[in-house]
């Protein structure tokens, strides 16, 4: 019975240091997991952080956007502006060319009229000194 007894405490022994051994094992395994936890909370964390400098980069980005948009849309109304001017000069030069044109036909009716009119004036002076 002794020798049973000792063999039953030896067995007991080695469950319990087998117990043992399973709870350090178990202790280093939640050790680690709270280790990865933390390094994971850690990235997390990061992680927010630079999705939240992100968000601002892209609201700066749209907003510059926007200013761009707003940009070109007021070059397109001075460019249409610009375009309108243009005509409105090009119609007004088309228009002037042709009152000059006009303007030189009547200064050349006009002289020719003042031509004949000499003409008329010398002739009725010659008439006159010939009656005298």
């Amino acid at each position: 019975m002794a020798e049973k007894t000792m063999t039953a405490t030896k067995e007991v022994g080695a469950a319990i240091l087998g117990i043992q051994d399973g709870a350090r094992r178990n202790v280093i395994g939640f050790d680690k997991a709270a280790e990865g936890v933390e390094a994971a909370t850690d990235l997390a964390r990061r992680s927010g952080e630079a999705l939240t400098s992100i968000v601002g980069l892209v609201d700066a980005v749209a907003d510059q956007v926007r200013s761009i948009a707003t940009a070109a849309e007021e070059q397109s109304a001075a460019a249409e502006e610009i375009g309108r001017t243009v005509d409105r000069v090009n119609r007004i030069s088309g228009e002037t060319a042709q009152a000059m044109g006009e303007s030189s036909a009547a200064v050349d009716n006009l002289a020719g009229q003042a031509k004949a009119l000499h003409g008329l004036v010398c002739d009725m002076q010659r008439e006159g000194a010939a009656k005298a």
